[in-house]
């Protein structure tokens, strides 16, 4: 028969504190995704206006076909 040690074999120790990151990355990605975003909606409004420029053909309609009623 085996000889029993003496005392518990296992037992629970507290879990490690978390680091830094762990701590606060969430708030480090949000700031990162606010100035992000703050930045492109910056330079989405530098966009040239829209000119009205004529189409680049000058022909007339095709006319040959009678128009029907």
């Amino acid at each position: 028969m085996a000889k029993q040690q003496p005392g518990p074999v296992l037992t629970l120790q507290p879990a490690p504190q978390p680091g830094w990151w762990q701590t606060n990355r969430h708030k480090v990605l949000a700031v990162l995704a606010l100035i992000v975003g703050f930045l492109l909606g910056q330079n989405s409004t530098d966009a040239p206006a829209a000119t009205n420029t004529p189409p680049a053909h000058t022909a007339p309609a095709d006319t040959s076909t009678p128009a029907t009623p």
